[in-house]
Formats: structure tokens, C-alpha cells, sequence
């Protein structure tokens, strides 16, 4: 007994002397300063009925809206949502996150009994595995995918149905021609636009995203274990690939080939060859080669489409819109598990999602991603991804790309390594403020339509290499409406570059959160940029190490505006603060409506340079209702690797 009892004290002892879970700086950093300004943390929060709420807001973004200060956590938790190899897994991570607010459980796909399985197929392939594989393929587009849409829609009359295609798709196409219009006719093309959002508020509501998202996990993660048996079996060699694509070599005469699996219509297996495939496919599964691909889908006919190609240097084009890893009103998977490919696409495409779960995923080698709105990891009433995990690649698009999310939807790029670039806008210009800057709405982006429609969530995440980052107006986690932006960048030395509502920016009851762990980064651009929020908003921005070099014009760097909040928290590091007009910048928060706004500028370690109000080792006040700053070596140098985390 004496022995149980010293025993257990022991264990308590060992328990007791662990040391306390660390606070992290920038923690420590909000409570110093915020105490300082007589403020609390947790004064940084938006009540829910600032504006009369709609059916459409996020749970994830109404929790965060009381707390946005959370912004840095959940975005730490998305960060880990992917597992390589495994695009399932951050598929069902998103799928998770668009719970709605208030909503009483999840639906889940259609379930098909065993009479309505097409178990008519007869085998035209010798190969178990490639069998199966197109076997559960089949099930999914031919079956489940239709049924869960009919199950997401099913109050939804043929008129409201055919609006989603037309009048809904209308909301977010762009139009070159724009800047050509006069002011009157710009004006007319802004209230059809505010109809039809109002029209489609009226029964949005009816949609039930869940069937078709929850459909299109389970066919992924299904798919994902029947490509890499088929991988396995290549690799062991138990069979090659001309065993595999060989086929029966026969057919009885006057055989229909749509009764044979893999070659049905819109079925297509190809070889170790150089292949070309042109049209409206379902279903393609290609071996290896330098492959082109000149594919068209009907948005008017809606159907699943999985597309997997093990190897090569691919060319991948659009000849229509809703292509590439597009889910339209139904799943769409692009899968490519090798070589340098490029992806030229047109609207909604490249891992979209529009009402329904677009993926595109590339294993390795150094890519190309062109598109132009909708596109690059792009969700509306859906999931849109493109996950990358290899290479140096680039991605350009005009607007609402790289991580966008719409109304009920969450767009993500997903990147884990290679120096890439990311460019957005260039092509629909700003012209209600500018004659020379270019929307661009992307690269972490969340947007919805001002008071109808609550906005998505968009992030990218970027864990190695020296990155760059465009935009023009609107990107780099910032938002707009009831919706949240994100971008954590892991580590490199990274370069962030735009002109206006940017780099942490939130605008009108919404949230933008920017992380960056490792590297010795830039972050450049005008105003409403570098941690600010602006109505009712929450923009926030953290780099955690690295020597890094911050330039602004106004409103920016910890600035909060019309009852919003902008933090700006740098822990560590050599830095430089540029800005032009010391008025409204590094630690401000204007006045207006009674009770103001809140600003704060922080800094916690390092010999660090201004150009404004901040000094070295200093703690300031700016002539505003809740702004300030300070530079505190709260945060000793940096012993890790700089750039790598370890």
C-alpha cells in the first residue's frame, strides 16, 4: 500500500512539475498593448445583428465574427486539413466548414439500393483493379451523383432550377466591355445584378448543397484507393500497362460498346501514348504520354466527370467554360499524379465548384495554371480546390481566383512546395475608382453580395518556397460581406504585392486574415491594406520570423475604420516600416459612430527601422479613438533555421 501511495505521489509530482502550455507572442502581444489603450482583447468583436442576418452565413464565419481574433487558430487548423497524398481528406475538411448558421445536422448523398446499380456492364478489361476502379466510377456518375443532386434541389421548381445556370451564373461573370459603358448603362447592368441576387434570396434557402459535396468525398476517397492499387500493381510488377489497356481484343458481332465498362460513351481508357482527347467527357483514365486534352462540358446537361492521368507532360484546354476539375451541379475530379503540365482554362474551372465539388490535383512536376474568373480553387454553394504538392508552378487568373469563396461555398490552393507565383487581375478594369488598376478579387478571397447574399471562405496555403504574390484591387486574404480571406504562407522568403484592399483586409462585416511563419518577406501596395479593417470588419496580419520590409500609403499597417479593427503583429526579426501618411497608419482607429474603431500596430523583437509614427523600443498613441502601437523585445532572435521552421 505504501508502495501504491509514493507511487502515485510521484506521478503527481512528474505531472505538476511539467511546464505550462507557452503562450504564443503574438498572445502576449495583444494583451500588452491592448492593455496599454485600456482595451481588452476581447474587445474585438461584432455583435450578429449589426445587419438583419440571412440564411445563407457560415456557422465557422459567425463564430469568428464574435471572435476574430480566432482568425490565426482556424487558420492553423486549415493548414493541416490536407494529408499528401490524400486530396480526399481536405475536401472533407472544407465540406465540414460550410455548415450554415444554425443548421441541425449535415445531409448526406443519395444511397442507391442494388436494382438501381448498372450491374449490366459487361468486362471489356482484364485487370481486377481496373475493373473495380471503374466499377464504383460508374456508380458514382451514373447513379449517386444525379440522385443527390435531385436530392439537393428537390424543392426547387424547374424555373428556380434553370436560374441557377442563367441568372445566378450572371452574379459573377465579368465583362471586358464594362469600362466602355457609360454610367448609365453601368448603373442599369448593377440593379439586374442586384434582382437577380434579391430574386435568388427569395429561395436560395431551398438548396441543400450536402448531398452532392458529401457525394463527392466519398467517390474521391473511393477513387484515390482504387488509383493507387492500380499504382501498386504497376510498381510490383504484376502487370504492365499494355496488360492492363489491352482489352478482350474481340467483340461479338453487333456488340453494343455502351454495354461494356470503360466503353460506354464519354468513357475513354488510353495508353502509355501520346493521346488527344476532344469533347464532353465523364469519364478518362490515361496511363502515361504527353497528353492533350480539349475538353467542353454542357452546364445545360449536368453530369459528374473524372479525369486521372498517371504520367507525363500533359496540355490540358478548355473549349468551354465549367472544365478542369469543374463541379457543376454535380462532382468534378482532374487527377494528375505526374510530369509538367500546363492548364489552360476559361471560366469556372481548375478545381471550381459551383453548386456541387470540383477538384484538381497534381501530384509533382512544374505546372502552369491559366484561367480566368471562377477558377483556381473557386467555390460558390460548393467546394472548389486545386492542391499542388510538387514543383515550381504558376498561377494566373483575372478574378475571383486562387483560393475564392463564394456564397456558401470555400475555395482553397493548397501548394506544399516550390517557389511559385501567383497573379491576379490584369484584364476587368476598376472603373468606378480607377482609370488604371484592375479588379481582382482573389488569392484568398471571400465575397458576398452587399446585403442580399453572405459570402465563402477562400485561402491559399503555401507551405515552402520563395513565392510571389499579385494582385490589384481586392486579394491576399481580404474580404467583403459576411465572409473570410485567408492566406498562410509556411515558409520562404515571400513577396506580397498589390495596390488596395489587401494583405489582411476586411471591408463590411467580414474578416481577412494574412500568416506568414518563415522568411524574410515584402509586403507592398498603397491603402486598407497590412492589417485593416473597415465597417464593422476585422483585418489582421502576422509574420512571425524573418527580416521583413512593410511600405504603405494610408489606412494601413494596424488601422481600423468606420467601427472596424486592423492588426498588424510582427514577432521577431530585423524590419522596416514605410509609411506615407503617418495620419492613419501603424496603430489607428478613426472616431466615427460614437464608439470608434480599434488599431493596433505591434511589434515583439528586433532592431527595427520606421518611416511614421512607430519608433524602436517604443510604445505610442495616435491621435484616434483606440490606435496605437509598440516595439517591445518581448521575442528573443530566432535560433531556428530561418525560412524552414525546423
Amino acid at each position: 500500500m505504501l508502495k501504491l501511495i509514493c507511487l502515485q505521489f510521484l506521478l503527481l509530482t512528474a505531472v505538476s512539475a511539467q511546464p505550462a502550455p507557452r503562450t504564443a507572442p503574438e498572445t502576449r502581444g495583444l494583451e500588452e498593448l491592448t492593455e496599454y489603450l485600456n482595451l481588452k482583447p476581447d474587445d474585438i468583436s461584432f455583435r450578429p445583428d449589426y445587419t438583419e442576418p440571412d440564411s445563407f452565413r457560415l456557422q465557422a464565419i459567425a463564430n469568428l465574427m464574435q471572435h476574430p481574433l480566432g482568425m490565426v487558430s482556424y487558420l492553423d487548423s486549415l493548414k493541416n486539413g490536407h494529408i499528401d497524398g490524400q486530396p480526399e481528406i481536405l475536401a472533407g475538411y472544407l465540406f465540414k466548414q460550410l455548415a450554415v448558421e444554425h443548421q441541425q445536422g449535415r445531409s448526406s448523398a443519395y444511397q442507391p439500393d442494388g436494382s438501381e446499380m448498372k450491374a449490366t456492364y459487361n468486362l471489356y478489361y482484364n485487370d481486377g483493379a481496373l475493373n473495380q476502379l471503374m466499377t464504383r466510377a460508374a456508380a458514382y456518375i451514373d447513379v449517386i451523383f444525379p440522385r443527390s443532386r435531385d436530392k439537393a434541389l428537390a424543392f426547387l421548381t424547374p424555373a428556380q432550377k434553370s436560374f441557377l445556370i442563367t441568372h445566378f451564373k450572371h452574379l459573377l461573370e465579368m465583362r471586358a466591355e464594362d469600362e466602355f459603358l457609360s454610367v448609365e448603362q453601368l448603373d442599369s447592368l448593377e440593379k439586374i445584378d442586384d434582382s437577380n441576387a434579391a430574386q435568388f434570396a427569395e429561395f436560395g434557402y431551398k438548396i441543400d448543397k450536402d448531398p452532392i459535396l458529401d457525394a463527392g468525398v466519398a467517390c474521391l476517397r473511393e477513387l484515390m484507393q482504387g488509383i493507387r492499387s492500380i499504382q501498386e500493381e504497376l510498381r510490383s510488377g504484376q502487370t504492365t500497362v499494355d496488360k492492363i489497356t489491352e482489352g478482350l481484343g474481340f467483340t461479338p458481332r453487333g456488340a453494343d460498346m455502351n454495354s461494356y465498362l470503360g466503353e460506354q460513351e464519354g468513357w475513354k481508357i488510353g495508353g502509355p501514348g501520346n493521346d488527344y482527347y476532344s469533347g464532353d467527357y465523364k469519364f478518362i483514365l490515361d496511363f502515361g504520354g504527353d497528353d492533350v486534352y480539349d475538353l467542353s462540358y454542357d452546364p445545360k446537361n449536368p453530369h459528374g466527370v473524372i479525369i486521372i492521368d498517371l504520367g507525363g507532360n500533359d496540355t490540358y484546354r478548355s473549349k468551354t467554360d465549367f472544365t478542369l476539375g469543374s463541379g457543376c451541379l454535380s462532382v468534378g475530379f482532374l487527377l494528375d499524379f505526374g510530369g509538367d503540365d500546363f492548364y489552360d482554362a476559361k471560366s469556372f474551372g481548375l478545381g471550381s465548384g459551383f453548386f456541387g465539388l470540383g477538384v484538381l490535383y497534381d501530384a509533382s512536376g512544374d505546372d502552369i495554371y491559366k484561367g480566368d474568373y471562377h477558377v483556381e480553387g473557386a467555390g460558390s454553394f460548393g467546394i472548389g480546390t486545386l492542391i499542388d504538392e510538387a514543383g515550381r508552378d504558376m498561377y494566373n487568373a483575372s478574378c475571383y481566383a486562387q483560393g475564392f469563396g463564394f456564397t456558401e461555398g470555400a475555395g482553397v490552393v493548397y501548394d506544399l512546395s516550390g517557389s511559385d507565383s501567383y497573379y491576379a487581375g490584369g484584364k476587368y478594369k476598376d472603373i468606378l475608382r480607377y482609370e488604371d488598376h484592375y479588379l481582382s478579387l482573389s488569392q484568398g478571397f471571400g465575397y458576398g453580395l452587399r446585403p442580399y447574399l453572405s459570402g465563402g471562405l477562400g485561402a491559399i496555403i503555401d507551405l515552402k518556397g520563395n513565392d510571389t504574390y499579385y494582385s490589384d484591387i481586392f486579394g491576399q486574404a481580404a474580404s467583403y460581406w459576411w465572409s473570410l480571406g485567408m492566406i498562410y504562407d509556411s515558409s520562404g522568403n515571400d513577396n506580397y504585392q498589390s495596390f488596395q484592399y489587401a494583405q489582411g483586409a476586411a471591408t463590411h462585416m467580414t474578416l481577412g486574415c494574412l500568416v506568414d511563419d518563415y522568411g524574410n518577406d515584402v509586403y507592398s501596395g498603397k491603402g486598407l491594406m497590412q492589417g485593416c479593417g473597415h465597417d464593422y470588419s476585422c483585418g489582421m496580419i502576422l509574420d512571425r520570423h524573418g527580416n521583413d520590409t512593410y511600405t504603405c500609403y494610408d489606412l494601413s499597417q494596424g488601422a481600423g475604420s468606420a467601427n472596424g479593427a486592423g492588426v498588424l503583429i510582427d514577432n521577431e526579426g530585423d524590419d522596416r516600416y514605410f509609411s506615407k501618411n503617418p495620419l492613419n497608419t501603424q496603430g489607428y482607429g478613426n472616431p466615427r459612430r460614437d464608439f470608434g474603431s480599434i488599431g493596433l500596430f505591434i511589434d515583439l523583437g528586433g532592431t527595427d527601422q520606421y518611416n511614421g509614427n512607430g519608433k524602436n523600443n517604443y510604445y505610442w498613441r495616435t491621435d484616434s479613438k483606440w490606435g496605437g502601437g509598440m516595439d517591445i523585445e518581448l521575442v528573443p532572435p530566432d535560433s531556428t533555421e530561418a525560412g524552414t521552421g525546423k
